[in-house]
């Protein structure tokens, strides 16, 4: 019997070795995989940071332009704007100067009708009055 006990122990003994080898097979296989997950994600993080940098240059780059774009057209629309002013301020000068002028130009066309005819010589109060009557 003790030569059982002894190979019993003898195969325990080589068991628990087995064991102990795998284990450690498996812990160095784990940390590789671990090792190789670590690098794949280091490697990930750094085109994610790299995409970032290339997204927010783009965004600065589309802002800018954005900016020159509004500044652009915000100075075309005050220079149409001043043209536009101009243009009415143009007109209604116009405007006015040939209201005031037709309101004078009447005036004158009476006066200068009064100042003919007595140049001229009266022949008839219908000249005046527009009756007809001679003197």
């Amino acid at each position: 019997m003790p030569w059982l006990a002894i190979a019993f122990l003898g195969g325990s003994a080589y068991q628990a070795s087995e064991a102990r080898k795998s284990a450690r097979a498996a812990r160095q296989q784990a940390q590789a995989q671990s090792a190789q997950t670590f690098q794949v994600q280091q490697q990930q993080i750094a085109t994610q940071r790299q995409q970032a940098g290339i997204a927010r240059e783009r965004l600065d780059y589309e802002m800018s332009k954005s900016r020159e774009d509004r500044a652009r057209l915000d100075s075309e629309a005050k220079k149409i704007s001043d043209e536009l002013e101009a243009e009415q301020r143009k007109m209604a000068k116009a405007e006015s100067s040939r209201m005031s002028a037709a309101r004078r130009g009447g005036r004158r066309a009476l006066l200068s009708q009064e100042r003919l005819n007595p140049e001229l010589g009266l022949t008839s109060y219908e000249d005046i009055l527009g009756t007809g009557v001679n003197i």
